[in-house]
């Protein structure tokens, strides 16, 4: 609906502004740009290890070790089986065990 005889304005999407910038912060200057970290021993040692020949084979296949996949993810219900049958075993050991040592009494 209109007033006074003038069409109805679109309304149209704002349009993004230019921001004025943020005023510099009241910090002071060791806050703002602060001196390098220390270099403490433990990175030192670190940095030392990892010059070494062959640290970064040796450390890629430590990487792998960690992300292979475990014999009981690959074949869990075969090893639930050999975990049965060796508990078996082990018990029965030391019942045969107990019975040699103290069945005599």
């Amino acid at each position: 609906m209109t007033t006074n005889d003038q069409p109805a304005r679109t309304r149209r999407p704002t349009e993004p502004g230019l921001r004025t910038p943020d005023p510099r912060p009241t910090l002071p200057d060791w806050m703002l740009d602060p001196p390098p970290a220390r270099r403490t021993l433990g990175t030192r040692l670190a940095d030392g290890l990892a010059a070494l020949p062959g640290a970064g084979w040796l450390r890629h296949r430590w990487w792998a070790w960690q992300r292979r996949q475990r014999l009981y993810q690959r074949f869990p219900n075969t090893v639930k089986v050999a975990a049965m049958l060796i508990s078996f075993v082990v018990i029965l050991v030391m019942v045969m065990l107990a019975y040699g040592l103290y069945g005599q009494v």
